[in-house]
């Protein structure tokens, strides 16, 4: 009866197991909808089952992880994306979210260096959607800091085919002059040139309509042809890319502040609006369209501005007022 008995508990506990994956199976194919959809309560909702049975996966990790972030969640999102790297720590996916989050709390420097160190090593195996993603989130600095790219992270600003200043010069061994302001300049729009070239060539990748022996050619000649976004497209793409509100908000304000010390603050205004109609009650955004304000010459409207900060900030009225009295 022993041996009966034993035997009747392993075909039980056999078949209880059996039952437990099957569910597990349903809920990750759940889980997968959700997250596809966009629902990403949901995901979560499902993911804490099946942490409650005991189906942890690195890719379900990463989907929990990335939910957070997408839900303006930032902390959890972190916890997440450290957990996912101690199962699974080549993980690219989760190496490009925790640059991200870098980026939104201002650790600009690290968040570089995970990307310079993802394409120094995984460059070769990395999705084109991994790819595109990286090169989106590196415009800001191609834009403003290419040079800080080709001396901090090389294998970044190769990847963004970021050339350096005078390279024919420095080939020949002529000694360049020293950068001025013009230069500089010019130096950041042929960064910006390049990166609009690269994006061309991955976008080419994935359009596999034309005819592969015509693609070279169009690809350069499209690329070649790309004209600097004008405001309006620059804030609808920022504001179409797949990433939380917070993020977008704060790409919106790098992009104003870029304007703002060219001293073009009409244009950093038209991007602190946009940034404005998705968070009314930023303070960063609403500080900062106090001083465009102000730069503008619209005194009234940089108060009314600050009026709307949550706490009041002694030092903006100060600079207001000074602006103000000349």
């Amino acid at each position: 009866m022993g041996k009966a008995s034993k035997k009747v508990k392993r075909q039980l506990q056999k078949k209880a197991g059996e039952q437990q994956v099957k569910l597990c199976q349903g809920k990750e194919a759940e889980l997968e909808a959700a997250f596809d959809r966009e629902d990403y309560v949901k995901v979560l909702d499902i993911l804490a089952e099946l942490i409650t049975a005991k189906d942890i996966k690195p890719d379900l990790m990463y989907k929990g992880a990335y939910s957070y972030f997408m839900l303006g969640d930032y902390d959890r999102a972190a916890q997440w994306v450290t957990n996912t790297l101690n199962y699974a720590p080549d993980d690219i996916d989760t190496r490009i979210l925790l640059a991200r989050l870098c980026f939104i709390q201002n650790r600009h420097d690290d968040g570089l260096a995970i990307y310079d160190f993802l394409v120094e090593h995984y460059r070769h195996s990395m999705s084109q959607e991994q790819t595109g993603q990286i090169i989106d989130s590196s415009e800001y600095y191609v834009r403003r800091e290419a040079e800080k790219l080709r001396q901090q992270f090389p294998h970044l600003a190769d990847f963004l085919s970021i050339a350096p200043p005078d390279a024919e010069e420095a080939a020949a061994g002529i000694v360049s002059t020293p950068v001025k302001p013009a230069a500089a300049a010019t130096d950041g729009g042929s960064a910006l040139s390049a990166l609009q070239r690269l994006k061309a060539k991955l976008q080419a990748m994935q359009n596999k309509e034309e005819p592969a022996a015509d693609a070279g050619q169009t690809q350069d000649t499209a690329a070649d042809e790309v004209p600097a976004m004008d405001n309006g497209t620059k804030i609808a793409e920022i504001e179409s890319r797949e990433c939380s509100l917070r993020e977008k908000v704060q790409l919106l304000n790098k992009f104003a502040a870029g304007f703002f010390v060219s001293d073009d603050y009409s244009s950093a205004a038209e991007f602190l609006t946009a940034a404005l109609k998705m968070d009314a009650h930023d303070n960063q955004t609403l500080k900062n369209m106090a001083l465009t304000q102000a730069a503008l010459g619209n005194s009234d409207k940089a108060q009314a501005f600050a009026a709307n900060l949550q706490e009041a900030d002694f030092l903006l009225l100060q600079l207001l007022k000074d602006w103000k009295n000349g």
